[in-house]
């Protein structure tokens, strides 16, 4: 009786460990899931030059809702999604050269991602980038 008792006590703590150990990964995993889905986004928006401009306009607006929705939903996601799109934006535009040719839209987009600082550091340390904005462009 002594070892039957003994043997449910150990069943009973190894499950509890289980369940615990089970409950801990998916939050994990949806966590570093909103991370991925952060830096695909922001892979996708790099390609925006190709759309419309509303299209592209269309596609700034929906994601705005998904990420106020997000925000409402789950807020620790919400955190993780903006600070993956946050350093996806700043090593693009870091890597960035005069090649990259954005809407003004994109880059109202890129500045709300990064704060203002980051931003205005990573413009001006690649010239070829700010020169390239939309409302610095020379008149002939």
């Amino acid at each position: 009786m002594k070892s039957v008792r003994i043997f449910a006590v150990l069943f009973f703590c190894g499950l509890s460990t289980s369940v615990q150990a089970q409950t801990e990964t998916p939050t994990h995993q949806g966590l570093r899931f909103y991370e991925k889905l952060a830096q695909r986004d922001a892979a996708y928006e790099q390609s925006l030059h190709a759309l419309t401009h509303q299209d592209e306009s269309d596609y700034w607006i929906d994601q705005a809702n998904y990420e106020r929705q997000l925000g409402i939903a789950n807020f620790a996601a919400y955190l993780i999604y903006m600070k993956g799109k946050k350093d996806a934006y700043r090593d693009y535009l870091e890597g960035c050269d005069g090649s990259c040719n954005h809407s003004e839209l994109y880059y109202q987009k890129a500045a709300e991602y990064l704060s203002s600082s980051d931003f205005e550091y990573v413009l001006e340390r690649n010239r070829k980038v700010v020169d390239n904005l939309p409302g610095n462009k020379k008149k002939m």
